[in-house]
């Protein structure tokens, strides 16, 4: 994306910074006047995509930084994360299949597949030093219910 982005938020690495992150989507809701359903899977995908992201990309104890920006357009919402964590392409990460039954459900291993779902498109560049993954979610598109697989 060439324009300046319509916000942006720059958080540490760190898990104690997902109640900022969530705070940041609750302003964009307000400032943008955005639906229920679509501030929902924003909410989702950035929560589950930032936790994997601080959880596995920085080891060590290594603090980097999560870069986040929006652009606001008529018909769709851009986010870009770009960050300096371990390289993860999670466009080409399979899941697990999905157990017969809850009680053999592991713990985990299940957010892809919901940001997947609730992702209108989701594209991924390696970068020097870090990633950048670039979700988009298509105005008045409606993906509240998982689909049966």
């Amino acid at each position: 994306m060439e324009a300046e982005p319509s916000s942006q938020i720059v958080i540490p690495a760190k898990l104690e910074q997902l109640r900022k992150l969530a705070h940041w989507v609750e302003r964009l809701a307000a400032q943008f006047l955005l639906p229920a359903a679509l501030v929902h899977r924003i909410d989702l995908c950035l929560s589950e995509l930032v936790t994997n992201l601080i959880s596995y990309g920085f080891t060590q104890g290594r603090v980097g930084a999560v870069r986040i920006r929006l652009w606001r357009q008529p018909e769709q919402i851009v986010i870009r994360i770009d960050d300096d964590g371990a390289l993860f392409d999670p466009t080409s990460y399979k899941p697990p299949g999905l157990p017969g039954a809850l009680a053999d459900a592991p713990e985990g291993g299940r957010g892809i597949r919901l940001v997947r779902h609730f992702a209108d498109e989701l594209h991924y560049r390696a970068r020097p030093g870090g990633n950048q993954l670039t979700l988009v979610f298509l105005a008045g598109q409606d993906k509240a219910v998982l689909p049966e697989e």
